[in-house]
């Protein structure tokens, strides 16, 4: 019998054997208007074929600092609120973009950590010398950060019908935060973005970021509880074989490289399909739902999640 494509999702996460193996991939649409950020998140889940939407409303990716540069602008940082544009526009979006699918699809909300969410908005390298200059200011802005996020995260889901969050990780890369720091500065906040999802709903995927190629210190992530999980399995040292046993028993989501120039991004159809049948022989007997390591290129031709899906039989 053929499944639903929530129907599908739902049976790998209560741990039973759906039709075909489930599918998500997912890439950045830009900065549109509400009504084409609808759209295009229900254009592309028609025309890939994919069974679990993880919406990507780019108008929210950066934080607003308002222009704070000194460590004095930062200090003076106050949360943006409940009603703010950022907090209960994520919201407004989700809602929007689920009533426009009707439940028909599985339906996850992206929430960057609050040191992510600092990244995007000044930059990697602007964002350690603000920790060197100032830890204060730092740490300051980090709990600001975090004090939106949790909002967010609470609106998100409890108003606006989608199903749970893909809670978004970066700074473990190797080299980059010192023990004493991570735990000082990260840590908290992680801990309070996974703690608040996991409160409110059972369909959390974790998404171990691997952005920038540089492997990660995974020891620091996996611990937090999720329903599913997904890591750069290109990138880092644990692969998509190792998963089950280095995260548990949980739903592994990914196995293809998301890059420009990988196979996803423009391989033939034969060599797609090659790497679908060796993701799902490394899966082995893992709950699995196949996708890639991160966000596939924005000019992606839906055609060739639609290959991908053509090798699950």
């Amino acid at each position: 019998m053929t499944m639903t494509r929530r129907q599908r999702v739902e049976a790998v996460l209560r741990g039973e054997k759906p039709d075909r193996t489930p599918v998500c991939f997912w890439h950045h649409f830009g900065v549109l208007s509400p009504e084409q950020t609808v759209q295009a998140h229900v254009r592309w889940l028609e025309e890939s074929g994919i069974d679990l939407l993880k919406m990507m409303s780019d108008e929210f990716f950066i934080y607003p600092l308002n222009g704070a540069k000194t460590p004095a602008d930062f200090l003076a940082l106050r949360p943006q609120g409940p009603d703010s544009g950022y907090v209960r526009g994520q919201a407004e979006r989700a809602g929007q973009i689920a009533e426009a699918l009707q439940g028909t699809a599985v339906c996850l909300h992206n929430i960057f950590s609050p040191y992510a969410n600092l990244k995007h908005a000044i930059g990697q390298d602007e964002a350690l010398a603000l920790l060197k200059a100032s830890p204060e200011a730092f740490g300051h802005a980090l709990e600001v950060i975090l004090e939106d996020t949790l909002l967010a995260e609470r609106l998100l889901l409890t108003e606006s019908g989608i199903d749970g969050l893909m809670l978004c990780l970066q700074g473990a890369e190797e080299g980059l935060f010192s023990e004493e720091d991570y735990l000082r500065f990260l840590r908290p906040g992680e801990q309070a973005i996974v703690d608040t999802a996991n409160a409110l709903s059972d369909r959390n995927l974790l998404h171990l970021c691997g952005w920038d190629g540089t492997p990660d210190l995974l020891e620091r992530w996996r611990g937090y509880p999720s329903a599913m999980v997904n890591w750069d399995v290109d990138v880092e040292r644990v692969k998509l074989k190792d998963g089950k046993a280095y995260f548990g028993d949980r739903v592994l989501l990914g196995g293809l490289n998301n890059r420009p120039g990988s196979v996803m991004a423009s391989g033939s159809r034969e060599e797609i399909q090659s790497a679908v049948r060796k993701a799902l022989s490394e899966a082995g007997d893992a709950r699995f739902i196949l996708g890639a390591d991160c966000s596939l290129p924005s000019d992606i031709d839906p055609v060739r999640v639609r290959w991908a899906i053509e090798a699950l039989g």
